[in-house]
């Protein structure tokens, strides 16, 4: 993980995987909206942090998103000092749930 996170600030992305990308992410998008209670959730999940709109035009920002827009964004978000660690720890010194 660290090295692909180490590649990812060092240089831009391959355009072909951010192609790649945006089809899964349009296809997870198609396919988790096809239900009417799938709809009501993407609609309800919007509102949670933003409004309709989000939701309407969601497969037209996520086409215009860039090379550059992911690399500044791993600029900004994946730096090591932004990290946090968290460690699993058995309860009664069991390993189990």
């Amino acid at each position: 993980i660290d090295q692909e996170i180490e590649s990812v600030l060092e240089q831009a992305i391959d355009p072909g995987e951010l192609t790649k990308a945006n089809k899964q992410a349009r296809a997870l998008f198609a396919y988790s909206s096809e239900s009417i209670t799938n709809q009501g959730f993407w609609l309800g999940f919007a509102e949670m942090f933003a409004d309709q709109d989000w939701f309407d035009n969601y497969l037209a920002r996520l086409e215009a998103v860039t090379v550059e827009d992911v690399h500044a964004a791993a600029q900004r978000y994946l730096r090591p000092t932004n990290r946090v660690v968290g460690m699993y720890r058995p309860v009664n010194g069991s390993s189990h749930g």
